[in-house]
């Protein structure tokens, strides 16, 4: 199973040799692309040759492109390579509201139990309750919208009272990069089990071709912000030293079921869960991660 993941921030030049990625910049370096998961690329000046963009949707590695502030902007993934994508496709759409809102109400718990887990992890125990007490009241679909009343709690503790994800500040900027990796991550997953991302269970805006990714991604997003808690201040600038920070949330190793297992491969585990959901129409069969500290996985 794939684990690596890459990013290129120097220039280089990137091609394909006997099933490896090839990076040449002062030194040659080859990379089994099985080994692959994500290849970033934030430097301009990186030149790709065509049979490396091949090689990289026949191995499902996805490739993410960087604008001129190093932000990811787009991504490169293999276009329908599942074995039964027709299967799933009629099973994707063919999910009935009840299954769906069971299945948001458990994303819903799980987000606001680890944004909960978040707040422990920072020693603000007596206001983790609060979340923790707010994720019981969640009803089928968040009728009520538990997530968003949770969020402001959660996010002017971490961050400040007034605090607002909208501003361009270096929090939201670090944020926000990391949201965009967990975004990455579950594409490709759900690519390679043959969903289409942009068939979303509770996010189903017509722009937006990874509603299904949005879903899954918000159990991971107490990750990304625990970390830039530790990590970023108002003083801190948007580097390369954070980006790496930001990097390290795939390797951390979290709960799946009865399971210890990284972010990376986790996130396989909760899409194939997904698959059995939806084949039994039973939304107890879905295994989504839980925050249980910042260390990262070790394999034995």
């Amino acid at each position: 199973m794939s684990y690596r993941h890459l990013v290129i921030r120097k220039p280089a030049k990137l091609s394909t040799r006997n099933e490896q990625l090839v990076i040449k910049q002062d030194e040659e370096v080859t990379i089994p692309l099985e080994d692959i998961c994500t290849v970033t690329l934030e430097e301009p000046s990186i030149t790709i040759t065509h049979a490396l963009l091949s090689k990289c949707t026949e191995y499902h590695v996805e490739i993410i492109v960087c604008d001129r502030k190093r932000m990811p902007s787009g991504i490169v993934q293999p276009f329908h390579r599942h074995s039964r994508q027709q299967e799933v496709l009629e099973m994707q759409m063919n999910l009935h509201k009840p299954f769906k809102k069971r299945i948001w109400q458990q994303i819903v718990i799980r987000k606001i139990e680890n944004q909960a887990r978040c707040l422990e992890l920072l020693h603000f125990g007596e206001e983790a309750e609060k979340l923790y007490a707010i994720s019981r009241s969640v009803d089928s679909g968040d009728r009520t919208n538990r997530e968003a009343y949770a969020a402001k709690l959660y996010f002017e503790l971490l961050f400040g009272l007034g605090f607002q994800r909208r501003t361009d500040n270096i929090f939201n900027i670090s944020l926000n990069y990391g949201y965009s990796i967990m975004r990455s991550l579950v594409s490709r997953a759900l690519v390679r089990y043959g969903f289409t991302p942009s068939m979303g269970i509770f996010h189903d805006s017509k722009l937006n071709a990874f509603n299904l990714a949005d879903d899954f991604i918000e159990v991971l997003r107490p990750f990304v912000d625990v970390v830039v808690r530790y990590n970023v201040d108002a003083e801190t600038e948007w580097s390369a030293e954070v980006r790496k920070h930001l990097f390290e949330i795939l390797e951390i190793e979290a709960g799946w079921s009865n399971e210890r297992l990284s972010v990376t491969h986790g996130v396989d585990r909760m899409v194939s869960s997904f698959v059995s959901a939806c084949r039994q129409r039973d939304a107890k069969l879905l295994i989504l991660p839980e925050l249980v500290n910042l260390a990262a996985h070790t394999y034995e």
